[in-house]
């Protein structure tokens, strides 16, 4: 059964956090966490975001918490661990090493055998079908010049997050998803930043 938590901005609110333990009892404190750092192509775990999140479970009572880069370390570590977490960054660069690296494969396994998956912002949209809105949106992201915009598919969800944030920057963003939806006939689930969607089987509650 998927258990699985998609964010725009992490654990960042009780509500979500209360979400997250209808996931993990919350007397597991011993559980292994990772967070995969590989979005951010340059910081990785030193990006101020990465040590956000991990200091953001150690505050919760987890201490089991590690860095793991795909692009560079073994694909297999990530069977080792209770909880995965894939932190934001840039979409085409994290899911463009997931699959090269084979990661995709062994987090779609593990998520089919019930393995607890978060994904925050890009790794919210690494774990819906496709990365086809990014490409839409802000071609100038797609550095690699991928044709094939598939993702990992575990949810039929396209994660638009901090839609709220980015639109108070730019206002023709929301003509852009709309656009974006009309031409592909795609839904797109638009998040801010206090809000998630928790997954429990078939089973999507929208929290916040």
């Amino acid at each position: 059964m998927k258990k699985m938590l998609l964010t725009a901005y992490g654990l960042c609110t009780e509500e979500i956090k209360a979400a997250f333990y209808k996931l993990v009892p919350r007397d597991s404190k011993n559980i292994a966490i990772a967070i995969i750092s590989t979005s951010q192509p340059e910081l990785k775990e030193k990006h101020p975001q990465m040590i956000s999140v991990k200091n953001t479970f150690n505050e919760m009572g987890y201490k089991n918490v590690e860095f793991i880069d795909v692009e560079f370390e073994d694909k297999h570590k990530l069977n080792n661990f209770d909880v995965i977490f894939l932190n934001g960054g840039y979409p085409f660069y994290l899911i463009y090493h997931l699959k090269k690296s084979g990661a995709d494969k062994i987090l779609s396994k593990l998520i089919d055998n019930g393995k607890v998956v978060i994904g925050l912002s890009a790794g919210a949209i690494a774990l819906g079908p496709d990365n086809s809105m990014c490409n839409y949106i802000y071609p100038e992201d797609n550095i690699f010049k991928v044709t094939d915009l598939t993702a990992l598919n575990t949810v039929d969800i396209r994660i638009y997050p901090h839609f709220k944030e980015h639109c108070s920057i730019n206002p023709d963003l929301k003509d852009k998803v709309y656009e974006f939806e009309l031409k592909h006939n795609s839904k797109v689930t638009r998040l801010n930043n206090d809000q998630a969607i928790l997954v429990i089987g078939d089973k999507l509650e929208k929290i916040g």
